[in-house]
């Protein structure tokens, strides 16, 4: 009897050389490790999490540091320093020569909070919201509907933080590519703590903006809000936008990275609340991360599943959005491109003579 060869879970097995010297080369057969290395994904990213909540990358300096020294500045048994920071070196983020250990230039840039741009509000939002969110994927992925517990107040703050942080260029953009020059009064739905409408009202002094969110989001966009020079042109309204009387009179309505959050159903039911609330020659404003059918951006592709878990929503594609538009009284103007994977659709209400 001929031994079978052993399979193994977490080796990839021996390669196959040459039949012959001048024969053809037998294709290699397949291996676990991308199956392993997907699945065990999670503890990887937990051990990112832990590293950024702890202070790691900030702890290393430019010439590195050892593990003692890592453990001292992070407040962690050596043991534990050690075994965090030889993960972040299997991801590549921490690079270690035997002796010190030293930020990977992405982790120095973004993680260590002397870089250009600060990701660890975003890692904060991933462990303490969008990691147990997760845990019930199951459920989400078969009924369609959301699966997010409550928020408290330290994970409300994690949230929004976070989308500020994505969002911020995309509202710089959105401020840039279309003239509220015409417009007086904006309505920002979905608001959180102003992150779209403070661009847009540095950018246009003649505006002011109502900021509209759930009362809980309103609370901690206050906080945000009240230091910033813009604060006296921005009022506050804490309301459910499906549930509760919606503002009249703005003239431009922005409603960003909202759409993605809900069911088309619930979609048309928002844009036909808006159609009856806005002045009659206002505009609409849809900013989100539209999906491309052809070549979707990776971040459509893991926003579909973070959406479904947060609320039972997706990520849409623009011909999707004139569809809603065409029944709740809208007229579809424009697609503008942002820089990916962003877009703004701008649309207009249909006169109620016409509908």
């Amino acid at each position: 009897m001929v031994d079978q060869p052993v399979r193994r879970v977490f080796t990839p097995p021996p390669q196959p050389g040459l039949s012959g010297s001048d024969g053809p080369t037998t294709p290699p057969p397949p291996d676990p490790v991308r199956i392993t290395g997907v699945a065990s994904g999670f503890m990887t990213a937990k051990a990112l999490f832990v590293a950024a909540e702890v202070g790691l990358f900030a702890a290393v300096p430019g010439e590195g540091a050892s593990a003692r020294t890592i453990a001292e500045r992070c407040e962690l048994p050596e043991r534990s320093a050690r075994a965090l920071a030889d993960l972040m070196v299997a991801t590549g983020l921490l690079e270690h020569d035997g002796q010190r250990y030293r930020n990977a230039p992405d982790a120095e840039a973004f993680l260590a909070g002397r870089g250009p741009l600060d990701l660890r509000s975003m890692l904060r939002y991933w462990d303490t919201v969008s990691y147990p969110t997760w845990t019930r994927a199951s459920t989400a992925f078969r009924t369609r509907e959301g699966v997010r517990a409550e928020l408290d107040g330290a994970q409300t703050q994690a949230y929004e933080s976070a989308v500020a942080l994505v969002t911020a260029e995309t509202a710089a953009d959105v401020a840039a590519a279309y003239d509220f020059g015409t417009h007086r009064r904006v309505l920002d739905v979905g608001g959180g703590i102003g992150t779209f409408a403070r661009p847009i009202l540095r950018a246009f002094p003649q505006l002011t903006a109502t900021l509209l969110d759930l009362p809980e989001v309103v609370e901690v966009a206050r906080e945000e809000v009240s230091g910033d020079p813009l604060a006296d042109r921005i009022e506050l309204r804490g309301a459910d936008v499906f549930v509760d009387p919606l503002p009249e009179g703005h003239d431009a309505v922005v409603v960003a990275n909202f759409l993605h959050l809900f069911s088309p159903e619930r979609n048309i039911e928002l844009l036909t609340r808006l159609r009856a609330a806005v002045a009659p020659e206002g505009r609409l404003l849809l900013v989100d991360w539209w999906r491309d059918p052809v070549a979707p951006h990776p971040a459509t592709r893991l926003g579909a599943g973070e959406f479904l878990m947060i609320s039972g929503g997706d990520t849409y594609e623009a011909a999707d959005v004139a569809r809603w538009l065409e029944v709740s009284g809208w007229r579809f103007v424009a697609h503008l491109p942002l820089p990916p994977p962003s877009g703004l659709i701008v649309a207009e209400p249909v006169p109620e003579p016409e509908r």
